[in-house]
């Protein structure tokens, strides 16, 4: 029963006093009127506990809610006038001292966070391989590592090529992080594997010069960007007919028979496969200023792979780690011209040395972070 719902006391007295009324009635307003008494010394115990808990919370430290509201306003608003704190926070954690002076990490477009850092691994897949990986470099033994990408990879337009590519940064990290040693106990190092190929059905046909390589551990793949060029359809899809044509249908094609491979390879322990999601074109975003919109909204899933490539790392529980998933959320999340405008941190112009899709040295920064 709701309290506003009982008689006032008043008239429950008056009720008691009336002859006409039964004495089951009279009982029932005697409990009424108790109850209203005991919930009433319920509310004054209760009212008077809460303001000596107040009382001593504020004498010992403790704070109130709308206290606790407006520090962390202004914590935020401290952590948004200080940014290069959180930057240096993650950088110093994730990079050793000796590589910090060549990394230029003060120079980024934009401050990395953990938050960042915790999306890029969209699809988590089976891990088994990769805890085999990390249990070679725990026990200081000397991996070889191969980058299966295009120009991204090579480092295209990033003011130095390969020494500026993100495969550069993270072997020197690999090798800072976790030092191994060769089988007389000196100091030894993590070897980078490379090709000479930069799509998923060139590394098919060329598949020789990685079925060749003596030992390998850990093998990534980069094909987001130049997958969307391939052009030639194999003689095994000859058959699928107008699908088996589409540019989409051929990527996933080449990419779903270089996983099986690597899935199959023993070198001489099965090989640990990431994908690699590190970049975009942007241009298929691109307001009039850049280029031709309706052009380029047409060619949106031909341009870009990264839908296809989850869908196949997920197919075969391959671990994914992906840059621009939530990099090209960031940079157009306010408008196709906000994407292309240099004040933007997180613009594609800041991002890409080029028009097309080529991050610039301290992008493959960024990427490295990623890895």
């Amino acid at each position: 029963m709701h309290l506003r719902s009982l008689p006032t006391m008043r008239n429950m007295g008056k009720l008691i006093e009336n002859e006409e009324v039964s004495k089951v009635a009279r009982i029932i307003l005697v409990l009424q009127m108790l109850m209203c008494i005991v919930v009433g010394m319920m509310i004054e115990y209760m009212g008077g506990a809460m303001s000596k808990l107040s009382s001593l919370g504020s004498s010992i430290g403790f704070e109130s809610s709308h206290q606790k509201k407006s520090n962390m306003s202004v914590q935020m608003l401290h952590a948004f006038d200080q940014p290069s704190v959180s930057k240096r926070n993650i950088i110093e954690e994730i990079v050793p001292d000796s590589l910090k002076p060549q990394c230029d990490l003060e120079f980024l477009q934009f401050n990395v966070t953990k938050s960042m850092l915790k999306k890029s691994r969209p699809v988590i897949g089976n891990s088994q391989r990769l805890h085999i990986f990390l249990k070679k470099l725990h026990s200081k033994q000397c991996t070889s590592v191969l980058f299966m990408g295009g120009s991204v990879t090579a480092g295209h337009n990033s003011r130095g090529r390969l020494n500026a590519s993100f495969p550069k940064f993270f072997m020197d990290w690999l090798n800072e992080r976790y030092p191994c040693e060769n089988a007389d106990r000196t100091r030894g190092s993590h070897l980078t594997k490379r090709t000479q190929q930069n799509n998923a059905q060139t590394h098919f046909v060329s598949w020789s010069q990685i079925s060749q390589i003596e030992t390998l551990d850990l093998v990534i793949m980069e094909f987001n960007v130049n997958d969307s060029f391939i052009d030639k359809m194999p003689h095994a899809m000859e058959d699928k007919g107008p699908e088996g044509s589409t540019k989409d249908y051929i990527s996933v094609w080449y990419n779903e028979i270089l996983l099986r491979r690597l899935l199959l390879m023993r070198k001489p322990d099965p090989v640990a496969i990431v994908t690699f999601n590190a970049n975009y074109i942007g241009r298929t975003w691109a307001p009039k200023s850049i280029g031709d919109p309706e052009k380029y909204r047409k060619t949106l899933f031909r341009r870009n792979q990264e839908p296809l490539k989850f869908w196949l790392s997920s197919l075969y529980e391959i671990p994914m780690f992906s840059a621009s998933v939530w990099m090209l959320p960031l940079a157009g999340k306010k408008g196709a011209d906000w994407q292309f405008n240099k004040t933007n941190p997180y613009s594609s112009i800041n991002f890409h040395a080029d028009r097309c899709c080529h991050p610039h040295r301290e992008g493959h920064l960024i990427l490295s972070l990623v890895l």
